[in-house]
């Protein structure tokens, strides 16, 4: 029996000169593998519906025993043109499709992590201010900063170039104090500042690790269970460990071998930015450079060990 889900692009190749395996994020049925037969063709029953980072609704039928099951057909349903101009925007769409291809099994449905994937997607799309992305009808408090970011020397993924001008015909230009300007000038235009994007990365982090059910303990010790005051005296600092799971008591500390100073400000930072968070959905300050810093680099340690490994694209966000 023939299945339709409003899909999410999230990897692709050539399986011939007319077909192509695709992989998809679907609300319904979670990632979904399949091939479609004749989809490189001009005409066919697929559009241009498989590009990395498209929404569509796709017709597909199901095979068993670990099969790629039969794509019939996939009209375009949502697309993000802006992405493709700009580049600190498409990495954090290739991150998220990172984690969501790699980090979740075949048929898992996760509806709150779709919509959280798309609701990124779209403020990034439309170069506004990126709030943080919806759970169960409420919004994760998110903190845009006013810093400015260096893109260093970090050279952008394979075939990120050819969909990039800047990569790709001024390739000479990239390093000059006069390019780096224009394009800080531009990211002010439209309003979107490179921390609010590290901001909502961090939110949808948090969304992904609690819809896979690794989301970090934040509220007591996650070996003892005790619970631990914010922001905790000076005498009784706290920990952060991915291997035991969220912040770790000083009595506890000598058991997480991959531990690491949590400070204050940063534990309030994950507390208020988890998406099952209590707080009020006010406005707040922008996070300090420091505390962004440390709450990218927990996060990004907490990510790589549910992984097994560190994501690719995470050095092309955090410039590490």
């Amino acid at each position: 029996m023939a299945e339709q889900a409003l899909a999410l692009v999230v990897r692709g190749t050539d399986w011939s000169e007319t077909s192509r395996i695709t992989t998809l994020f679907t609300r319904e049925f979670g990632k979904v593998r399949g091939l479609a037969k004749g989809g490189r063709r001009l005409r066919s029953n697929f559009e241009i519906a498989f590009d990395l980072l498209t929404v569509c609704n796709i017709v597909f039928l199901r095979k068993g025993h670990g099969g790629l099951d039969l794509l019939i057909e996939a009209r375009v349903a949502e697309r993000f043109p802006h992405l493709r101009t700009d580049m600190t925007a498409l990495n954090v769409g290739y991150y998220v499709a990172e984690l969501l291809s790699d980090g979740t099994q075949d048929y898992d449905p996760h509806p709150k992590l779709f919509d959280a994937a798309l609701g990124v997607l779209r403020e990034l799309a439309r170069g506004e201010r990126v709030p943080p992305p919806l759970v169960e009808g409420r919004s994760v408090a998110l903190r845009p900063g006013g810093e400015s970011s260096d893109p260093q020397n970090h050279s952008p993924p394979a075939g990120v170039a050819a969909l990039h001008p800047a990569t790709s015909t001024q390739r000479g230009e990239v390093g000059r104090p006069e390019h780096r300007r224009q394009v800080i000038e531009s990211e002010a235009a439209r309003g979107l500042t490179a921390p609010a994007r590290l901001d909502a990365v961090s939110a949808f982090e948090l969304v992904w690790l609690h819809e896979l059910g690794y989301a970090p303990q934040l509220d007591e010790c996650a070996v003892c269970a005790r619970g631990l005051p914010v922001p905790p005296p000076e005498s009784d600092r706290v920990a952060y460990s991915p291997e035991a799971g969220g912040v770790v008591c000083p009595e506890c500390q000598s058991a997480a071998r991959d531990r690491r100073p949590l400070s204050a400000p940063a534990w309030a930072a994950l507390k208020a930015l988890r998406p099952d968070s209590p707080a009020p959905r006010e406005p707040v300050s922008p996070l300090p450079p420091a505390v962004r810093r440390e709450v990218r680099q927990v996060l990004g340690h907490t990510v790589g060990f549910v992984l097994g490994r560190r994501p690719r694209m995470l050095s092309y966000l955090d410039g590490t």
